[in-house]
């Protein structure tokens, strides 16, 4: 059975109808973002697919996030060791609704250091979304990326510095934090925990509970050909975070 969802020609197939059921129409948040990594690579061309699906409580004020399946491609290619530009189409469907496309993305991602020859990987994303119709504003960002390998454990940091810009733009600065720990526990499989720590804009601050910080398991894979498999589940800790979100990633490098 493994041989066989192992198979190359298997797993391109599945990639293919993967991307063709859910690319035509289908964002950009914490259900369908992963904590990154600083790493580029020459000559390498990834696209991915990712699908998140969030429940929360209709009561509290956020009912709009209660069954909403947000969904993101992008294809990232290395230029050179240290720089890889990345287009990224984001799509939203809400409760009730149908799907609709959301933003344009367009990024530029820079390795800094190398862990090879400093202390850990280095990298920083400058990136601009271009938002659709009536969802403006538009939003450009900078992120910082760091990763650790200690033996078995991969740590991962990011620091993430967003701005809304154009139509509708607010003042103020939106940061957010996320962590995330995975240790190897079989032959190109990890699992480790992650958080995810939205403290939205930093000049209308309201408290711990108005942020959004949730936590959970992460599971990674390498399939073999190329293909990688990322799944997880974050739980809200704070009173305003997502009650319960879920998402599966499946990349490509050719």
């Amino acid at each position: 059975m493994w041989n066989i969802l192992t198979n190359p020609a298997f797993l391109t197939a599945s990639f293919v109808l993967f991307l063709i059921c859910c690319f035509p129409i289908k964002l950009h948040a914490s259900t369908i973002s992963s904590v990154g990594s600083p790493n580029v690579e020459k000559d390498r061309l990834t696209a991915e697919i990712r699908q998140g699906y969030s429940l929360d409580n209709e009561d509290d004020g956020k009912g709009g996030e209660d069954q909403r399946l947000r969904s993101r491609f992008h294809v990232d290619y290395g230029l050179t060791e240290y720089y890889a530009p990345r287009v990224v189409v984001s799509t939203d469907r809400r409760k009730g609704g149908s799907v609709e496309f959301d933003t344009l993305t367009f990024e530029n991602r820079f390795q800094l250091l190398k862990q090879k020859n400093a202390p850990l990987d280095f990298g920083i994303r400058l990136g601009y979304s271009l938002r659709d119709g009536d969802k403006k504003p538009d939003r450009t960002y900078i992120n910082l990326y760091e990763r650790k390998d200690i033996g078995e454990w991969q740590f991962r940091a990011n620091q993430l510095f967003s701005h809304d810009i154009g139509e509708d733009a607010g003042d103020g600065i939106s940061a957010e934090l996320r962590l995330q720990a995975t240790s190897e526990v079989a032959e190109n499989v990890e699992l480790g925990l992650e958080s995810f720590n939205d403290f939205g804009n930093l000049a209308e601050q309201s408290g711990y509970s108005a942020q959004q910080h949730s936590a959970g398991p992460v599971i990674k894979a390498g399939l073999g050909g190329g293909y990688g498999l990322e799944t997880g589940y974050r739980a809200g800790v704070s009173k305003s975070a997502l009650d319960h979100s879920f998402r599966i990633f499946l990349s490509k490098t050719f």
